[in-house]
């Protein structure tokens, strides 16, 4: 019998989760058997319940939520052992896991698309003893998104980040690092360092436009050392998709790094939305881990 869990956030999207959970089902009972569906009330929750659903031995798991749902989910499928399939609709800020799968972004036309959906293995990176499936960032932008309120996000969107990250860029805060990752081994200054797996970062799709989900490497972007004036030329870079080849970042395409700061200080991280790990980290590619349902483009 195939079974299937439904994880909802029923605070993404500013309650709008809880809108789409009858059509979500409904559309799910036509490719399962067997359904359960779980709310979150809690950090944790979602990988707990995706953790315990992949050890049962589930077809797939589901969420509905925002990148930093997403991120538990896949956190609790890879706990379990990575066998169960993974699906999610989109009811968040930023998605920016929908942008780089080309998965719908209103959730409608996300739950909709199940219908004519395929399976495609993607890479999900490790980060010590947690997984992510997009990035994790260090330095001056992890503490300023965390601030971001709920408000803001209703109000803003996308834009409260990057207006939030605008900010944290004017502060010049540099911090020593020390990254080792294969063929490289040095120490370095810098204001941001970011560990990329994907083209999309804070909704801008063309952030770093050589990434795929499923190349088998993550990019290590080294945010170089900057003047304040250097902010207003950096800014439209990002805009336009044009700083991954500009003077103001050093890139390392590898499979494996490591990062440690080297100051005596606690600096935390920020992974997929979601409160990382503190430094120093560990990373490593897990090539094609993930199944995960996408539109399938062919079929009409």
């Amino acid at each position: 019998m195939s079974r299937c869990l439904i994880i909802i956030n029923p605070v993404s999207g500013g309650g709008r989760a809880c809108q789409y959970a009858m059509e979500l089902e409904w559309q799910l009972s036509t490719l399962f058997e067997h359904m359960e569906v779980k709310f979150t009330t809690k950090a944790g929750d979602a990988t707990a319940f995706a953790r315990e659903a992949t050890k049962s031995g589930y077809d797939s798991v589901f969420c509905m939520g925002g990148d930093g749902t997403i991120n538990e989910t896949v956190n609790g499928i890879a706990q379990g052992g990575g066998t169960a399939k993974f699906g999610f609709i989109p009811v968040g800020t930023v998605n920016d896991m929908s942008r780089a799968l080309g998965i719908p972004l209103e959730p409608l036309a996300a739950i909709r698309a199940l219908k004519q959906s395929k399976i495609r293995r993607v890479d999900i990176g490790r980060c010590n003893d947690q997984y992510f499936c997009n990035n994790i960032a260090a330095g001056v932008i992890p503490k300023v998104v965390e601030e971001v309120t709920p408000k803001e996000k209703q109000l803003l969107g996308p834009l409260a980040y990057f207006v939030k990250g605008g900010q944290a860029l004017f502060t010049t805060k540099d911090y020593n690092f020390h990254i080792k990752a294969e063929e490289h081994d040095f120490t370095v200054r810098s204001p941001l360092v970011l560990a990329l797996l994907t083209n999309v970062v804070s909704s801008f799709e063309k952030f770093m436009p050589v990434a795929a989900v499923d190349d088998g490497y993550m990019r290590i972007i080294i945010f170089k050392e900057y003047f304040l004036m250097d902010v207003l030329r950096i800014v439209p870079l990002i805009l336009r998709g044009s700083i991954y080849n500009s003077k103001y970042v050093t890139i390392l395409k590898v499979r494996k790094a490591q990062i440690t700061l080297l100051e005596d200080i606690e600096l935390p991280t920020n992974m997929d939305g979601n409160k990382g790990p503190l430094m120093p980290v560990d990373l490593e590619v897990l090539p094609g881990f993930l199944q995960v349902y996408v539109p399938d483009r062919r079929r009409k």
